[in-house]
């Protein structure tokens, strides 16, 4: 009996000294919230020795909440943020190097899309990891396609395609074919970069040192959008919201969408891949959030990247999926049958963003990517409401930018 209590209390002793409390901080609120604590649930009951804290943040107080944390020395454990978050996190000093732990976990990061990867990699080591994403494509109005006479099954693959839908729509229902998003900032240069990417083009180098947007390539994508609004008159320079009104046939929207606008609208809706110029390959641009420890004493670090191994597993990551609709990050959930089967019987509009996650795009991962955005929105603009050429709105747009990259 006396053997039986010691054996007893060392195990009591052992659990306690096991023990470990983290945190984390995220943006996520309403149904994504509700997600995340349940697998954050379903964590600590398989690991009764784990406690984990989820604090919500709200997204426009969160990167201010992680710098003051940072210079205050007194960050959570781990968190989430927006990937375009990422480039002033990953030079703070603050985040633990997951290189090491990514080696000896055998994690495979051939599997994840490429696109995601670039926002956690700093001087060779990777302090984060994808855990959502999101993507642009086309949705178009199956209604006004079939008041047009043309067929709602098939959607145009390629700009020269898209001009002549629209023209159609245009001319036999009086409605704009394609609504473009003209109001500036990050709206305008988040949809414009897909263009400028299908044309085979770049926002900078591949250094990310200079602009690269002011080229052939970024002129032909921005005569584009000129040639919708001024020359075809299928495009409108008007507030957003067109296309959910049913006042344009086609948009370029997230993935999303595709939860919000079925409860939106009173029209059939239709999704597909973002048409690209005729021998060109697709493009879109890409969203979504990252995972990343602080960095503190090792057994907390480890116990951290234990769950962030388990949360990034391609098993934990097809619920993630289900449960929020967001995109996979890894090649192994967008092939997963327990996912491709759930997109195909109950989100089957997500198909046309989950196969375009092969060719998603980022955003250049640079502390200045706000500022650079922003003046690309207002090249967008000046070409759109002036007379202004677009290669000379786009090099005047360069000189400022690679003003701000020096």
């Amino acid at each position: 009996m006396r053997l039986l209590k010691v054996v007893v209390v060392s195990a009591l002793l052992s659990s306690t000294a096991s023990a470990v409390d983290l945190t984390i901080w995220h943006y996520w609120d309403g149904a994504n919230g509700q997600a995340m604590q349940k697998l954050i649930d379903q964590y600590t009951k398989a690991h009764p020795g784990v406690n984990i804290k989820a604090e919500f943040v709200p997204g426009s107080d969160l990167q201010t909440k992680l710098q003051t944390a940072i210079t205050g020395k007194n960050t959570p454990t781990m968190a989430i943020a927006d990937l375009t978050a990422m480039p002033n996190l990953v030079r703070s000093n603050a985040l633990a190097d997951l290189s090491p732990y990514i080696t000896k976990s055998k994690v495979t990061l051939n599997d994840y899309f490429a696109g995601p990867m670039v926002y956690g990699k700093y001087q060779g080591k990777q302090y984060s990891l994808p855990v959502s994403a999101s993507n642009l494509a086309l949705f178009y109005n199956k209604d006004l396609f079939r008041k047009a006479g043309l067929d709602p099954n098939k959607p145009p693959k390629t700009w020269e395609e898209l001009v002549t839908v629209a023209k159609t729509i245009k001319a036999r229902t009086g409605k704009d074919g394609m609504e473009l998003f003209t109001q500036g900032g990050e709206g305008t240069s988040w949809q414009w970069q897909v263009y400028l990417w299908g044309a085979g083009g770049d926002v900078l180098n591949k250094t990310n040192t200079a602009a690269a947007f002011n080229s052939a390539a970024g002129a032909k994508a921005l005569q584009y959008w000129v040639d919708l609004v001024k020359t075809h008159k299928v495009a409108t320079v008007a507030p957003w919201g067109l296309f959910g009104r049913g006042d344009a046939a086609m948009v370029m929207d997230g993935s999303w969408m595709t939860q919000f606008f079925p409860e939106q609208i009173d029209f059939e809706l239709g999704a597909a891949p973002f048409p690209f110029p005729k021998g060109m390959k697709g493009a879109t641009n890409m969203g979504g959030e990252q995972m990343f420890i602080f960095k503190g004493d090792a057994a907390t670090q480890q116990a951290a990247w234990d769950f962030m191994n388990w949360f990034s597993s391609t098993n934990t990551q097809i619920q993630w999926d289900r449960m929020t609709g967001f995109m996979p990050v890894k090649k192994s959930v967008a092939n997963a049958p327990a996912y491709t089967n759930w997109v195909k019987n109950t989100r089957p509009l997500l198909l046309p963003f989950v196969n375009s996650m092969a060719f998603a795009h980022p955003r250049p991962p640079i502390p200045q990517y706000s500022q650079v955005s922003d003046r690309l929105a207002k090249a967008v603009q000046e070409a759109l409401t002036t007379n202004a050429k677009p290669a000379d709105a786009l090099s005047r747009a360069a000189a400022d930018v690679n003003g701000m990259l020096k």
